[in-house]
C-alpha cells in the first residue's frame, strides 16, 4: 500500500497564516462595527430629526457664557442606543465615562461591554471629547489606534432631556437622552 503524501512543511505554514489573517481581518471588520464602520469615528442615524434643528445657532461661535451654560446643562448622565446601548458619564469637573454594551456576533467577537474613560469641554457651541484610556484596555486601545481618541461635534440641541450632536460628517446625528439619577 502506499503511504498517503505528507504535507510540505511549508503548505502547513501558509495555512497557519491564513487562518491567522482571517483571525485578524474578523477583528478589524469588528471594530469598524463598534466604531461606526468609518475612521471618522462612531455614527449614528436619526431619520426623524429635522436638518434645520438648530444648524444655524451651532453654526456660528457662541458666546463664553452660552458655553458655560452648556457646561452645566451637559453634566450629567445620557444614553443612546447606537449598535447597543451607549451611556455616557459627563461629571461636572470635566472628566467622563462611556459605557458602550453590545451584544450577539459582537460581542461574542470582541466584548460585551467597553468602557472608555475621556475628558470632555464645550467651546464656541462644540462638544470635545478625547478618550484617554479604557477598559478593558487592550481592546480600547485597539478601537483608539484605528479611529482616534478625540471627536469635537457641534451641538444642535441640548435641553434638560436631550443632547443632540452632529457628527463631523455633516449630516449623521447622535440623539443622546439624559437618564434620571440612579
Amino acid at each position: 500500500m502506499r503511504e498517503a503524501a505528507k504535507p510540505e512543511k511549508g503548505h502547513r505554514r501558509i495555512g497557519t497564516e491564513y487562518r491567522f489573517l482571517f483571525s485578524l481581518a474578523a477583528l478589524l471588520a469588528v471594530l469598524f462595527y463598534v466604531a461606526g464602520g468609518d475612521a471618522n469615528g462612531p455614527r449614528q442615524e436619526t431619520a426623524d430629526i429635522p436638518a434645520t434643528a438648530g444648524a444655524g445657532h451651532a453654526a456660528s461661535p457662541q458666546p463664553i457664557d452660552e458655553d458655560e451654560g452648556f457646561r452645566v446643562l451637559a453634566a450629567g448622565t445620557w444614553q443612546d442606543e447606537y449598535k447597543g446601548t451607549r451611556t455616557m458619564h459627563l461629571r461636572p469637573d470635566g472628566t467622563g465615562t462611556m459605557i458602550v454594551e453590545l451584544s450577539g456576533l459582537t460581542a461574542a467577537m470582541f466584548a460585551s461591554r467597553l468602557e472608555f474613560d475621556m475628558v470632555w469641554s464645550i467651546e464656541d457651541g462644540r462638544m470635545k471629547k478625547q478618550t484617554v484610556g479604557g477598559r478593558p484596555e487592550g481592546k480600547v486601545k485597539a478601537v483608539l489606534s484605528m479611529m482616534g481618541d478625540r471627536v469635537d461635534e457641534p451641538i444642535l440641541e441640548l435641553t434638560e432631556e436631550r443632547l443632540l450632536l452632529l457628527d463631523a460628517d455633516g449630516k449623521t446625528r447622535y440623539d443622546w437622552r439624559r437618564v434620571a439619577n440612579e
